[in-house]
């Protein structure tokens, strides 16, 4: 189990898309269950043995900041440290403002809404056996829609209900070099920044088959908020806090 690297985590947005949780609070402390979202994702890491976190902070700061600054709200072991670059600007200013932060060589970069049941030594072990910059870890979302069958005969032979799809997408949870920083001043980091990384053919995907949902909209945190209801009513293990061992065998 690797120990030695740094979570950096963005979580300086402001959540519009969240409106009805996030008119007085950052998304970031939108609770799922009775823990903010920035939290369970900090749990993830901090299972699998990275306990120092650099919040990368921004719209309402100081909520975020006396919260995770209270040691009360945090796991003991933790380390938290914030770094806020403002409130206006892109990933790519806030990820190489909080460079100066990072104590280890290369470091995680995580979104500040996404949930997922990674497994951390598989991502390291990728990025080392492709040499790249940044690796990230590329999922399937479901269908947000039913998928009609229809055959020639103009009838619907099955429906089937939200399924996986075959399109991989960045599902956050990256590994990153401090190299990094020769390419941030090329623009927003997923629109310019790693479209460059990927021309020099420096970046890699992890495809992680287990559970990854994304806080993006009030229907997706009533499915994180229901999937904790069911796990206190039921006594069962979080879909996103699976064991590593557990998830080699998804």
């Amino acid at each position: 189990m690797n120990t030695n690297h740094d979570v950096v985590i963005l979580a300086g947005g402001k959540g519009t898309r969240l409106f009805e949780l996030t008119k007085d609070r950052p998304k970031g402390l939108v609770n799922i269950g009775d823990k903010p979202i920035l939290w369970h994702i900090m749990s993830i890491f901090a299972a699998q043995g990275c306990t120092r976190f650099v919040l990368c902070v921004g719209h309402m700061s100081d909520q975020i900041i006396d919260y995770f600054s209270d040691k009360k709200n945090i796991n003991s072991g933790w380390e938290v440290v914030f770094d806020d670059a403002g409130s206006d600007v892109t990933k790519s200013v806030r990820i190489k403002s909080a460079l100066k932060q990072i104590k280890s060589k290369n470091f995680f970069l995580a979104y500040g809404d996404d949930l997922a049941n990674v497994d951390l030594d598989a991502i390291i072990a990728c990025a080392q056996q492709t040499n790249s910059l940044v690796t990230i870890t590329a999922v399937r979302p479901s269908s947000q829609f039913g998928v009609l069958q229809i055959n020639s005969e103009k009838m619907i032979t099955s429906i089937e209900e939200k399924p996986i799809s075959d399109v991989w997408i960045n599902g956050g949870f990256m590994f990153v070099s401090k190299n990094i920083s020769k390419y941030l001043d090329c623009g927003e980091f997923e629109e310019q920044v790693l479209p460059e990384v990927a021309k020099l053919n420096h970046l890699s995907a992890y495809k992680h088959y287990g559970f990854w949902l994304a806080m993006n909209n009030y229907k997706q945190f009533l499915e994180l908020e229901n999937m904790y209801t069911e796990h206190k009513v039921t006594k069962t293990i979080l879909p996103w806090n699976i064991k590593k061992e557990r998830i080699e065998s998804l």
